[in-house]
């Protein structure tokens, strides 16, 4: 019995918004929209009347699929690759993915041919890069449906266009929200753009009796049916004897039986007459059940399938098996489709929904099962010497092996399509394939012989898997094990694995890194295996120097260094030759910047060693302030990156140097701007500590002050955990969690926090170390301004210690001048390379002393200078501060006269988040009175903890130190202390 089309009912105010949406786009904008219902709820049929209407836009469709144990790879992105072909023409999109075309290859080998180094992980920002091409010469809508099936790299595409869609694109994202639980992958990628309010979302909701009543009205008395009806000369929709405006009990019983699922309402309404099921299982089957015995055995053959199946694959799979279908299969299809059980494709059969399909498959006796997996299996490895072979075919041979229950076929075929989706990037796909590999392993005999590779082997390729798709502990867990397997007569394989493992130990934020490479080193001879040791020896260097031990980075890379040149290896001298030169500046020694220029000219045009001079050589000049030669030589390796096809993780890292830089000198807007649009796109990695530190300190300085808290606490995990591996990391973080700690008062917590500058064994790194003394100096003053007596020296011998190095005058007048041993005009007046900040900065500070000391038209001037200079750069925080001792003083915005009482020692400090007020003692502190202003806006003891970022006992203890302070008894009557 045909479908009828009814008219979208109950969908108004969706259909709205997203006609709104489309407006918008054509108009220039972009949108994102995510809609949300269970199966069945009418996701897909909603933007079918969207798309019927979207004249003069170009509608690219792609949709997830699952293939029964999993989700089937880059599904939804080769239906947007097959549109934008369509589109443009295939020469076009070649030509418009530039030299990463190659990575297109995982999804359409057909369309280009893999390079030797394809580049696969590229592929998100390929694909995304030519959708917004095409949306920059047309509006585009771009859907990708039942992202609950998605992989990882879909999922990614998905979420990259949420970020960084162009002009001129509408997004729309479809899942069933009752398939994706808790821990479901897609969760995070919907939190996230949540908490960016990059979405509209839409939650498709159930219909009621009444709109039930409206659809099934329509179905039964519709346009289109009638007119179907009447060229056959009967209507094939109502029920014989049907009166759809009399009979209003069948509606009722419709509503009930459907309970509101749109799906339910079409597959029931044709059969009002009869005898309605109770499940809604059986409800899927309706149709199905009132076909001929060989087209339901067809409908099986097709449902073992999986989400759709090619022509010439189904005739090679009938051919195979008995299947009860009849001598002529094309009869069976034909009255399956004319149903609307199946419908055609471009390509072969599909069901008209996938909850018919899981109900079909359901059907399938285990044996019958079984034998049909088996014929698809066979004849999908047939189809692979018609076509190209890719990701998705092998994953999906694999797939049909291990449901047929022939392991050992199902083994071999996991090992091919693991080894396939790991060179082709899909990580969660390569992850599931390999650990299925490693369940069978044990099941089947002779197992090595099938596989093709030994055990450990394959350990390692599925500990690389996992780490590839950020799973680092699990990855970390299964080196161990490849290691504990390793043969060992294979010395310079175990070394192999040993460095592997150090580099995952890495990533995982683990210290057993260098150990791991001293038993590797120990395992290889200098003369025999001296490829390996250059290698290891490389990676000793490099973990010096990132801990901050530049005497042993120096020693470790002349040997890798001496290694290089023995075995002729232009890359491990040009790495080498970096890495002692970033150690030598570290300490201080000038000579290091010749050698990280040498390094670019001993790479010889290799990328590797071309990527570690951008990246170290553009941080190096950061170090010393030198920001204008970090953004040439950083923007040069951009460019590089690009011609080279390198990974988004090399290329992020350079561009984020760029970005550092741009904040030394002033420009935070477009700094900013960066960080959100690029750190959501990087996985919980040493990236992500690096980025996620350097955008808390910008929101703080930006003003953002409670955005920069939820930040650091968010990440503190991670920083701590890649601190303990990186210098760079922990000093920085550790002196930003401090920054944060002196904004919420709490001067004891941030000094402790930054004493381990001042520790023994602590390795002088002066380019971090003078920014943590600058702070400590603000926390002791701090102190002491609140009647504690600190002694300062450690902290000015560890200054002393840094008198060597290119920023050590600004930051010591910058240390001097916290602890008001210096004047703030020297900070100001400041030549040297200090980053743009440190003047607005410096000025306010110097206008709090002048207004102090009684000059009241002298601060004035410098305060206003303040948050003119604060302004060009965005230094929010500075504008606030000075605005607020501008506005307590009464000093008339930025000039004019006004008399008023001076602020107190606590108002000049920058952690003075609220004003010291007439009537208030000053014997209240800096965060008493931050409480009290907190308190007369009637925050509970709760609220005040959560804003203030303390226990609300804490909070308690403060408001009664306020009250006996203030000699009051009740909360009102410390409120009304505080001026209007």
């Amino acid at each position: 019995m045909p479908v009828p089309r009814a008219r979208l009912v109950g969908r108004a105010r969706e259909l709205g918004e997203l006609r709104a949406a489309l407006d918008a786009v054509r108009s220039g904008g972009n949108r994102t929209v995510v809609i949300a219902g269970e199966a069945g709820i009418g996701k897909t049929r909603l933007l079918d009347e969207l798309s019927a209407h979207a004249d003069g836009v170009t509608v690219l469709t792609g949709q997830c699929a699952d293939e029964g144990s999993g989700p089937l790879p880059y599904a939804a992105l080769a239906g947007l690759l097959r549109g934008i072909v369509r589109t443009v023409g295939p020469e076009a999109a070649v030509a418009a993915a530039g030299p990463a075309a190659s990575a297109l290859s995982a999804v359409a080998p057909q369309l280009v041919a893999p390079a030797s180094d394809a580049g696969a992980d590229r592929l998100p920002e390929v694909l995304t890069n030519l959708l917004a091409g095409l949306a920059a010469e047309r509006p585009v809508i771009v859907i990708m449906e039942d992202l609950h099936w998605a992989d990882d790299v879909t999922r990614a595409v998905a979420l990259r266009l949420a970020r960084t869609a162009p002009a001129g694109l509408l997004l729309l994202l479809t899942y069933r929200s009752d398939d994706v639980g808790r821990a479901h992958p897609l969760r995070s990628v919907m939190a996230e753009l949540d908490r960016a309010r990059l979405t509209t979302r839409l939650d498709l909701a159930r219909l009621g009796v009444a709109e039930v009543r409206e659809m099934a009205r329509d179905l039964l008395g519709g346009t289109t049916g009638r007119q179907d009806g009447l060229a056959r000369g009967l209507d094939p929709v109502a029920p014989a004897g049907f009166d759809a405006d009399r009979s209003a009990e069948p509606f009722a019983d419709l509503a009930d039986r459907s309970e509101g699922v749109p799906f339910y309402v079409e597959e029931l309404v044709g059969f009002l007459d009869t005898d309605l099921p109770d499940s809604l299982r059986d409800i899927l089957l309706l149709r199905y059940w009132n076909l001929s015995r060989e087209a339901q055995a067809l409908c099986r053959v097709v449902a073992a399938a999986g989400p759709r199946v090619w022509h010439d694959v189904l005739d090679d799979v009938l051919a195979d098996v008995t299947t009860g279908v009849g001598p002529e299969p094309e009869d069976g299809l034909r009255e399956a489709v004319d149903a609307q059980v199946l419908v055609t494709t471009d390509i072969g059969y599909a069901f008209r929904h996938a909850l018919v399909q899981e109900a079909v498959y359901a059907e399938l006796l285990p044996g019958e099962r079984r034998r049909l997996h088996a014929a698809y299996a066979r004849a999908l490895e047939g189809a692979l010497v018609r076509r190209a072979r890719s990701v998705a075919k092998l994953s999906r041979i694999a797939d049909h092996w291990w449901r047929a229950g022939i392991l050992d076929r199902a083994l071999a075929a996991a090992v091919v399509g693991h080894r396939a989706a790991a060179d082709g990037a899909a990580s969660s796909t390569a992850v599931a394939l390999g650990e299925r590999a490693l369940e069978l392993w044990e099941q089947v005999p002779d197992a090595e012989a099938v596989a093709g590779l030994p055990h450990h082997e394959l350990l390692r390729t599925v500990a690389e898997s996992l780490r590839g798709s950020t799973r680092t502990t699990r990855a970390l867990a299964v080196a161990h094990e490849a290691i504990a397997e390793w043969p060992r007569d294979d010395p310079a394989g175990l070394a192999g694995m040993l460095s592997d493992t150090a580099l995952i130990a890495g990533h995982a934020g683990s210290g057993e890194g260098p150990e791991l490479i001293e038993r590797a080193l120990a395992l290889v001879e200098p003369g025999r295996d001296d490829a390996v040791r250059a290698h290891l020896l490389m990676l000793r260097a490099r973990h010096a120097m990132l801990d901050g031990r530049t005497e042993e980075g120096i020693v470790a890379a002349t040997a890798a260094y001496e290694a290089g040149i023995a075995i002729g290896s232009p890359e491990v001298t040009s790495v080498a030759l970096n890495l002692r030169g970033v150690s030598r500046v570290q300490r201080g020694d000038a000579g290091g910047f010749a050698e990280i220029d040498a390094a670019r000219d001993a790479a010889q045009g290799a990328w590797r060693g071309l990527s570690r001079y951008y990246t170290n050589g553009s941080d190096s000049r950061i170090l010393v302030g030198e920001w204008d030669r970090a953004v040439e030589i950083a923007q040069e390796g951009i460019t590089e990156a690009r011609r080279h096809g390198a990974s988004e993780g090399s290329r992020i890292m350079i561009e984020g140097n760029v970005v550092e830089a741009w904040i030394g000198r002033g420009d935070w807007a477009e700094a900013a701007a960066w960080y959100e649009r690029t750190v959501p796109l990087i996985h919980d990695s040493v990236y992500t500590a690096y980025l996620t530190e350097r955008r808390a300190w910008l929101l703080m300085w930006r003003g953002d002050v409670e955005r920069a808290q939820a930040e650091a606490r968010h990440r503190a995990a991670t920083w701590e955990r890649f601190g303990r591996l990186e210098e760079q990391i922990r000093s920085r973080s550790r002196a930003t969690q401090a920054e944060l700690e002196l904004l919420r008062g709490e001067p004891a917590a941030a000094l402790e926090r930054l004493s381990v500058v001042v520790a023994p064994d602590h390795p002088r790194s002066p380019a971090y170390d003078l920014t943590s003394l600058a702070t400590a100096a603000r926390a002791i003053a701090e102190l002491r301004a609140a009647g504690q007596d600190v002694d300062d020296a450690p902290y000015r011998a560890a200054l002393a210690e840094c008198a060597h190095w290119p920023t050590f005058p600004v930051w010591s007048a910058v240390f001097e001048a916290e602890l008001g041993t210096g004047p703030w005009t020297a900070v100001a007046e400041q030549p040297g390379p200090g980053p743009a900040h440190l003047r607005p900065y410096a000025l306010y500070r110097e206008g709090a002393r002048l207004l102090e000391a009684g000059d009241r038209p002298g601060a004035r001037s410098a305060l206003g200078s303040a948050i003119t200079e604060a302004e060009k750069i965005g230094a929010g925080l500075i504008v606030q501060r000075a605005q607020g001792l501008i506005d307590r003083a009464g000093l008339t915005g930025r000039g004019g006269p006004a008399e008023a009482p001076a602020p107190t020692a606590a108002a000049s400090s920058p952690a003075a988040s609220s004003p010291t007020a007439g009537g208030v003692p000053d014997t209240l502190t800096p965060r008493e009175q931050q409480v009290l202003a907190l308190v007369a806006e009637g925050l509970t003891n709760g609220q005040i903890a959560e804003r203030l970022f303390i226990s609300a006992k804490t909070a308690s203890v403060h408001v009664s130190a306020i009250l006996r302070k203030l000699g009051v008894s009740t909360r009102t009557e410390a409120a009304l202390r505080v001026p209007r």
